[in-house]
Parts: structure tokens; C-alpha cells; sequence
């Protein structure tokens, strides 16, 4: 659990087991396998990951509302490492609001449009956004294309954010 937002869901899942009469022991041996999918998961393995250099690790977020840029945001301050985002939203959430909470914590943002989703905000427009608000990017054609754009033998951390589908899709890729 990478976030305050991921563990108060998880202390009000306890408490919700606990007023059940969920016996406690079934709760402890549960905790340790709770896994919050497309929700700062790491791809520990898989052909995305075969696909990046060493030094390079991956991580997908579903988070696209202000609150979760914010909790993504504090947890990404707390990695030491180079941070490039890939960013991809969808037409009914607040792309600008979103992106101001990531001011200074990503070296390169490469926006993408959510592969075979009509409602994917245009990479060229996330791109805009991004400018706007000083943050550096630029437009990716494909997630693949926004991977080859980022990779190499630096030591990094990729971050792909902003939609739900889109980590579906990368899920389904991997």
C-alpha cells in the first residue's frame, strides 16, 4: 500500500470485516495478499517489463481525479529516483486540475491517447495542457511509442497515469 488514500480504503475495509464478525485471524492472513490492481502496482514482470532496460522500473496508476493526482504526487516525491510519466485521460475528467498537483516531480511527461477508447482526451491536447502548466512533454503516437521515447540505460522510474482504461490496456499488453 503505497498511499494514504489506498490505506484509509483499506482501514475501512477492516473495520467493515470487524463489525461483519470476520474472525480476526482470517483478516491478518488476509492483509499481506490485498492488491489494489491498476492502482500503483509495479509490473514486476511481463512483456512491458522484458521490453525496458534494467535499470528502469514501471509503474501504472489508475488515479484521474485531483485527489488521486494528489496522492500519487506525494508518493512520487518519496522516490529518489528520475521520474517520466506517461499521462493519458479520459474527456469526462479535469485533465488541467489534475496535472498541476505533478509540477515539478516528473523530468518528461510523454502524453498518449487511450488506445481504442473514443472518449480518450487527444494526446496533442494533454500535450497543451501539460505546456500550460510548465510541465515538460511531449506527444507520444502509442503508448509503444511513448516507451521508445523514454528508455534507454538510465536508471529511472516510468509512471503511466491518468486513466483506468489506459492501465486496463497496458495490463492487456503485458
Amino acid at each position: 500500500i503505497h498511499s494514504k488514500g489506498l490505506l484509509e480504503n483499506l482501514c475501512h475495509a477492516i473495520k467493515i470485516a470487524l463489525d461483519l464478525k470476520i474472525d480476526k485471524k482470517i483478516i491478518e492472513k488476509t492483509i499481506p495478499k490485498i492488491k489494489f490492481i491498476g492502482r500503483f502496482q509495479y509490473l514486476e514482470k511481463g512483456k512491458i517489463k522484458k521490453r525496458l532496460h534494467k535499470n528502469e522500473k514501471i509503474m501504472i496508476d489508475g488515479a484521474h481525479a485531483e485527489a488521486d493526482a494528489k496522492n500519487l504526487a506525494n508518493y512520487l516525491k518519496t522516490i529518489k529516483l528520475p521520474k517520466y510519466g506517461i499521462w493519458a485521460m479520459t474527456k469526462n475528467k479535469e485533465p488541467d486540475l489534475f496535472i498541476k498537483k505533478f509540477k515539478g516531480i516528473f523530468k518528461k511527461i510523454i502524453t498518449v491517447s487511450i488506445e481504442n477508447e473514443s472518449s480518450s482526451v487527444s494526446a496533442t491536447e494533454l500535450n497543451k495542457i501539460a505546456q500550460r502548466n510548465k510541465i515538460n512533454s511531449e506527444i507520444g503516437n502509442s503508448f509503444s511509442d511513448a516507451i521508445k521515447k523514454i528508455s534507454n540505460k538510465e536508471k529511472k522510474i516510468l509512471i503511466c497515469f491518468g486513466s483506468l482504461y489506459n492501465c486496463g490496456s497496458i495490463l492487456n499488453k503485458n
